[in-house]
């Protein structure tokens, strides 16, 4: 593998360990936290994608770009999906 696509491969991961800590962070400060659904849209999706990415950063072949973009897809699939569940009130 080419050191410049290593790079972007890691930076891309880098990227996908942003967000899911980002991801973690505002869904646990945020409304979501008030929600029943919690354990479901949170901690557990963050948790996959923070695993996700770490494998990408430590992966040397080109499954990197698999791992990065299936962290990224959880995230957004989980993000558009937790605004189909009922909302609570605290």
């Amino acid at each position: 593998m080419r050191r410049s696509q290593r790079t972007g491969n890691r930076y891309l991961a880098g990227v996908v360990i942003a967000f899911a800590l980002l991801f973690f962070a505002v869904g646990t400060l945020g409304p979501a936290h008030h929600s029943p659904y919690y354990l479901a849209i949170v901690p557990v999706p963050a948790a996959i994608a923070l695993f996700l990415g770490w494998r990408a950063w430590f992966v040397q072949n080109e499954r990197s770009t698999a791992y990065s973009a299936a962290a990224l897809i959880l995230l957004v699939a989980v993000l558009g999906f937790s605004h189909l569940l009922p909302r609570s009130h605290p």
